[in-house]
């Protein structure tokens, strides 16, 4: 009886419950929103908002739309819409632009969302189990800590899926056809917001299918207007991502170029089975309570246990209970169990980001679950487990929730969530006003937007891959012409797209420049995470560096070739060349240095990177008497080249005649004025 008297309570004070349930929600997700610092992708559609704030166009969109001569975000990208910029634009108009009123807009949202939840569950269900569902949701670490960075996250799609199913259960259970009309302009909005939306159309159809059937589909169809007004009305919805396609259907050409892979990161959406197993784990996972993307703590996965029994027992059930109460038990699993397979596929990446939509339906499953065996169990001995589990849960989420809060306030966030951020915006808004500043990797440029009020704006300068083009050195000699370039880098440890820093070294050491490291922003701990370098000229030196190599050999007149260093990367299948050289007189003439790759066996010229000093940077006439230079040459070598042996041989020569001038060894190892080097062996 007294399992009873529990339910009773839920029953009368349903409301209660979900004013107690939003509190606690609001606590957690209300605290320091400064921390941890703002995400890249965090900010992204929040930065068109702040453009429009600031009197500009919203460049940053992907594309605009002119309303009455106002330039208005469009699209944030092919599959991505407006909705968050424009709640960004709300919350910037009422609290300010910042971090801060970023993050109390996206909460507010999760507020919505959270009694949209609870309205669902006690439509489809009762009170007994919105109130569970209501406590549930808002304790749990991922719809806390993913609602208050929601952009990030997409979270708008849950508030519109939620709302969409209402209003489809209102229509079905009614037939009034305004709430078909809402139904289809959700749809269509949700859609927009981001493609993934239309997930929703795969697990309703096969919900009205196989737990209606044809007979009572057709039997319920609306009526010719009603129909035709929910199209105009999920059209409506749609129209930001029908505007975008016209005409040239952009979105339906940028998902065929990823169909297969995605291009941006490699993702292969032919291997089914391995990204199923992934995505099903990540589901579990964000279901036990672990956030994922903060490196924060993570709960005892005792809620995705309590996810997989909900499922199995709703599975078992649906033979037991009438239409009514079937078909939203059927929609659920269907909902879980179609929706991680689609999320196999992107045209960017997989990940529990993309599973957040369904995370509201998983919630009610497991409520459902436990008032069923609440009441099975009335009146036994074991009548107080499910009171039980469901504390379990509550307490094992807000443990977590409050070790996750602990991270954040004791860290400030690591890695691309850290506030060093914040300390690198204001470096940049101090120190280095007014100069251009370059953000050579991604997770710079909108964060510093934001934080900085619009006020700092960067030029990104880098690839979306590990391995960047021939594109990206070219563009970093552009930038190094410039010498009031400012340029950041993630520490190796933090930076997203690894392989750039190599190629813009390799860039500024052929231009004579050197890379002066200005600033390390650390995060809280020490431990580096922004990087802050200046291109200056290289300084001429006059003193003769230590050298493991020396030769001390004389090439020509006034010329000293103090000795020099060999490296193979045989990734690249590269050789590197150092020479250190000294001049002996201030007239030299532009001559070019001979760098030649020899197999030793059979004294064949497999390969040549004959090139200026520096490349033309800074010639041999440039150079000043009794000045040391080291000068780079990198050589890459034919992929057909055999195992063995392999010289390095370097001279001097005149470009117009070809004429080698003669080269004194003291080592009598310069046989064709061409000085061997050094050897190298090649596997």
């Amino acid at each position: 009886m007294r399992s009873q008297g529990h339910g009773c309570l839920l029953r009368r004070r349903g409301w209660l419950v979900l004013i107690a349930a939003a509190g606690v929600y609001l606590a957690f997700a209300l605290t320091n929103l400064s921390v941890p610092g703002p995400n890249y992708d965090e900010v992204a559609d929040a930065i068109p908002a702040l453009e429009l704030l600031r009197g500009e166009a919203p460049a940053s969109a992907l594309k605009q739309v002119v309303v009455f001569g106002q330039p208005l975000p469009l699209m944030m990208s092919h599959y991505i819409g407006p909705t968050s910029t424009y709640i960004s634009l709300l919350g910037f108009l009422l609290f300010g632009p910042s971090i801060e009123s970023l993050r109390l807009t996206q909460t507010l949202l999760g507020l919505v969302t959270l009694f949209l939840l609870w309205q669902l569950a006690r439509t489809w269900f009762d009170d007994q189990t919105a109130s569970l569902a209501a406590l549930l949701a808002a304790t749990a670490p991922v719809f806390i800590w993913w609602h208050r960075a929601g952009i990030f996250f997409a979270s708008p799609m849950l508030p519109l899926s939620l709302g969409m199913l209402l209003a489809l259960t209102h229509w079905w259970r009614s037939r009034h056809g305004a709430a078909l009309i809402a139904a289809c302009f959700l749809f269509g909005l949700g859609c927009t917001t981001k493609l993934l939306f239309a997930w929703w159309l795969i697990p309703l159809g096969i919900t009205a299918l196989f737990g209606l059937g044809i007979g009572r589909i057709r039997a319920r169809l609306p009526g010719r207007l009603t129909f035709a007004l929910a199209g105009v009305a999920c059209l409506a919805g749609l129209s930001p991502l029908l505007v975008h396609n016209i005409p040239n259907l952009d979105t339906l050409s940028f998902i065929a170029q990823n169909l297969i892979r995605s291009q941006l990161y490699g993702h292969n959406n032919l291997d089914f089975f391995n990204n199923l197993r992934f995505q099903a784990e990540q589901f579990f996972r964000l279901m036990g309570g672990d956030t994922l993307e903060f490196n924060a703590p993570a709960a005892l996965p005792l809620a995705g246990f309590a996810f997989v029994a909900s499922a199995g027992h709703v599975m078992a059930s649906l033979k037991q209970t009438d239409v009514n109460a079937r078909l939203p038990r059927l929609f659920a699993v269907v909902s879980v169990l179609t929706i991680i397979p689609l999320a196999t596929f992107s045209v960017s990446s997989i990940g529990g980001r993309h599973l957040f939509i369904l995370l509201p339906i998983a919630v009610i499953l497991i409520a459902c679950a436990l008032v069923d065996n609440m009441r099975r169990l009335s009146g036994r001995p074991v009548r107080h487990l499910p009171l039980g589990l469901l504390g379990a849960l509550v307490l094992n989420n807000l443990v977590a929730n409050f070790a996750i809060w602990q991270f954040f306030a004791q860290s400030g966030g690591r890695g691309l969530w850290s506030d060093a951020i914040n300390r690198t915006a204001e470096v940049l808004a101090t120190t280095f006003a007014g100069r251009p500043i370059v953000a050579m990797d991604w997770g710079f440029e909108r964060s510093v937007a934001l934080l900085t009020k619009g006020q700092v704006r960067l030029r990104e300068a880098y690839e979306y891959t590990q391995s960047p083009s021939a594109r990206f050195a070219e563009l970093s000699a552009v930038l190094l012409r410039e010498p009031a370039h400012v340029y950041l880098f993630h520490a190796p440890q933090v930076t997203a797209f690894s392989g750039h820093w190599p190629v813009f070294q390799r860039a500024a050491l052929t231009m004579r420049r050197e890379l002066v490291q200005t600033h390390v922003i650390v995060e809280r701990d020490g431990t580096p995470h922004t990087l802050i370098y200046e291109a200056r000229p290289m300084p001429r030196l006059f003193d003769q560096p230590a050298l493991r190599n020396p030769r001390h050999a004389w090439v020509g007149d006034g010329l000293e070739l103090l000795g020099g260093d060999v490296s193979y990367d045989p990734t690249s299948r590269e050789v590197f060349v150092m020479l250190y050289w000294r001049a002996h007189s201030d007239s030299l003439p532009d001559d070019t240095v001979l760098v030649h790759i020899v197999n030793q066996a059979t004294g064949e010229v497999v390969a040549i990177g004959d090139a200026q000093p520096f490349y033309g940077h800074y010639p041999f006439s440039g150079w000043r008497a009794g000045e040391v230079v080291a000068t780079p040459y990198w050589v890459v070598l034919p992929a057909d080249l055999p195992a063995g042996v392999y010289q390095v041989r370097v001279g001097v020569y005149d470009a117009q005649t070809g004429q080698r001038h003669r080269i004194a060894d003291p080592k009598n190892d310069a046989a064709g004025d061409s000085l061997m080097l050094q050897t190298f062996a090649l596997p």
